[in-house]
This record gives structure tokens, sequence and C-alpha cells, in this order.
């Protein structure tokens, strides 16, 4: 995440970037839609560190060491 946004911040471009990498037969466009009108408060057009791994949380299935070994991939 630092590499990929070393603002700290995620743009709805990039987490489609993301994990269009992660699942490249899959299309995130209305599922990042849908994870920025949840986690993105303030209308920034970002989520944080903190907001993302809340959105991982969401999306994977399997206990929490599984998700934090995939965020952290």
């Amino acid at each position: 995440f630092h590499r990929d946004c070393p603002s700290g911040l995620l743009t709805q471009k990039k987490f489609v970037e993301m994990y269009n990498q992660a699942y490249p037969d899959g299309d995130a466009t209305q599922y990042a839609k849908r994870i920025f009108l949840t986690f993105d408060k303030n209308n920034s057009g970002t989520i944080d560190f903190n907001e993302f791994l809340l959105a991982i949380d969401l999306m994977e299935k399997g206990d929490l060491d599984e998700k934090l070994r995939y965020a952290f991939q």
C-alpha cells in the first residue's frame, strides 16, 4: 500500500488498478464505487489505509491472518 500510495491515500482509480492486478479476470469498477460510497465519508475521492483494510475485510473470505497476508502481499 505504501509503495503504491505513498501519500497514504488510495484513489478509486488506483483501487481498481490494484484489484484488477490481483483478480485479472474481474472488473472492480462497480465494486470500487460501492467501497468508496461506504468508506469515503468526507467525499475526498480517497480512502486511507485503515479504510482500505476494512474494504479488504469485506471482500475477502478467510480468517484475520489470511486477510492480512493478502493485504500485505
